[in-house]
This record gives structure tokens, sequence and C-alpha cells, in this order.
């Protein structure tokens, strides 16, 4: 094996006419060769428990969120995950420990995720003092955060995603169906760029109790009436399908389980809701697209979301690249 020597500078000026014999390898600095030193692909960094303002008036604990991107000097555009639990439950961390591939693949293609908590609704039986309304206005406070940290954290100044599962979904959806959430934030109605709602019934939520009598899940109607209200007025405040005259950002929808013309099953009602929405929007001169995975049960919805060769991830990425 031959061994180059190493060349001092100075012995180096005196071999003006071998150049090559000093000249550093390319990408170890030499200035003559513009190829850059390789360098290491960025590892995924978790920025944990970030707390942001909540609405005026309101203290709480739950005004966190994690961050997730791949650090490398770029500005990169944001998507907000917001988790379910029939909007009594859930918990940010969810998206890391039970979905694996939920965050890489957003941060793969090259977004900023950030993964909010906020107040839990009051259960049923209690007097009701948080309501999905208040959830929605947590969710906007915590998007304006995002907005005004955003160099700090490597996120471009452009419209977000929304993405949210269960009742996250429907959270999203209002988001960006009622732009008096993000205005009460300081946020201008085009800061969302698309919804993605996993698997929800509430678009319309008079219609979805409607459906769920003598339905496989009419356990939970006293549930939504509670949340929502015990009227059609009431709960049209925090139906989505009552902002349609306005603007409303492009709207993914997304259903599941086996046989949705079974009246009565979970794919029936969240299949029927995400239609009768997306044809309010259509109706109205709206983006939306629905999609229906009778592959999935909703709990595999999100723990398989991201992973290869996953219907929904793909359905999702091709409305995502189809907006413009």
């Amino acid at each position: 094996m031959m061994i180059r020597p190493a060349f001092p500078s100075a012995v180096c000026a005196l071999f003006l006419a071998s150049t090559s014999a000093c000249s550093p390898p390319a990408g170890e600095g030499n200035p003559d060769d513009p190829t850059p030193p390789d360098a290491p692909a960025p590892t995924l960094e978790q920025r944990a428990d970030l707390a942001y303002e909540p609405p005026p008036g309101v203290t709480s604990e739950l005004a966190t969120l994690d961050l997730y991107l791949l650090p490398d000097g770029e500005l990169k555009p944001l998507v907000v995950l917001v988790h379910g639990g029939s909007w009594v439950g859930g918990d940010k961390d969810s998206f890391d420990t039970a979905a694996p591939d939920f965050i890489p693949w957003w941060t793969d293609r090259g977004y900023v995720a950030a993964a909010v908590n906020f107040r839990l609704a009051t259960p049923l039986g209690q007097p009701q003092q948080v309501a999905p309304t208040d959830q929605a206005r947590d969710i906007a406070h915590a998007l304006a955060w995002l907005v005004e940290n955003a160099e700090e954290h490597e996120i471009a100044a452009e419209p977000v995603v929304l993405v949210g599962y269960s009742s996250g979904a429907h959270l999203v959806a209002l988001l960006g169906a009622n732009g008096e959430y993000l205005t009460e934030a300081g946020l201008d109605e085009s800061r969302v760029r698309a919804t993605v709602s996993l698997d929800v019934h509430a678009y319309d939520v008079p219609f979805a109790l409607q459906l769920m009598v003598g339905s496989t899940v009419e356990q939970n109607i006293p549930l939504i009436e509670h949340l929502f209200g015990d009227t059609e007025e009431a709960q049209l405040v925090g139906s989505p399908i009552a902002y349609t005259d306005g603007d409303v950002a492009p709207a993914m929808l997304v259903s599941v389980e086996p046989s949705p013309e079974d009246i009565g099953s979970h794919g029936y009602i969240v299949s029927q809701a995400a239609e009768r929405y997306a044809q309010a929007l259509l109706d109205a001169g709206h983006v939306a697209e629905t999609f229906h995975d009778s592959g999935e049960t909703h709990g595999t919805l999100a723990t398989g979301f991201g992973a290869d060769d996953d219907p929904v991830t793909e359905a999702v990425g091709a409305f995502l690249d189809a907006l413009p």
C-alpha cells in the first residue's frame, strides 16, 4: 500500500508545477473544488412541552405542544396534529407513542410537525365548563404562538395543514370552516392551507345525532348532547357545516370500517356524515374530497398512518400534492 506523505504548506509552495499534490481531496476544503463535504443527514428532533399562550382569561396546564423536525437550518411548512379522545380525553403524546410512523411521515416530507394539547371538554355528568368550541380556540392560540415563534423553530411563513384524528378531526374541520377562531387569535383565515379529518361524524351535529339513533354508537348520544347542546341551534354552533357560506380551507375527510352501506354501523355513520359535509362544501364552491377505507378500523387508521402502502396515507398525500 502506498501512503502519500503530508506536505507542509512551505514545501508545497515549491512544487508550483505540481499543485495537485498539495491540494486537499475534493470536498475537504479545496477552494478550487465546489463539491461540499458530506454532511450527516439530520435526525428527528423533539422539542417537548413548549408552552403557548392560551386564550385571554384562560389558565391551563394543557396549553403545551411538542415540535418534531429534521433541523437543517431551512424553513419548512408546518403541520399541526390534533389528538382524539371523544373531546373529553386524549393527549398529544399519542401521535408519538401509539402511531410510530405518523410523525416521521410528515417530517420526511419536509414538514415541522406540532402535536398540540388543549383543554379537555367537561365529562358527561358534570356542569359544562369546557366545550369543543373552547378547544378550537385553544388550538387557534397554539397556532398563533407557532406563527409568532416560527423562525426559531424553522417554520416557514406559509399556510399550515391541520390534521385531526377522531374528535380532533372535528376540531380541525371547525377551525378550517369558521375563521373566527383564527381571527380571535390574531391570525388571518388564509393561514390554514388545508384540513385533514381522520374518521369523525360531527361535521353536522344534528345530522350525526339522527344517524346515531338505533346505531352501534347510540350510547354516545348523551355525551354529544352534553358537549354540543340539546337544541339544533346550539349544536350547529359547533358544526363545521354551519359555516360553508364563508371561506373554508380545502378539506380531506376520511372514514373507515367495513360495510359503509350497513345502516347503523360505524362505517355507515362516518361515511354518510363525511359525504354530506363534502357535498355542502362543493355546493358552496369549496374544495373537498372524501376517502373511505374498508380495510381499516378506527384504531388502525391512526396506528398505521405513514406506513408503506397504507391507502389512507397515500390518499392524504395525493390530496395535498394536488393543492395549488
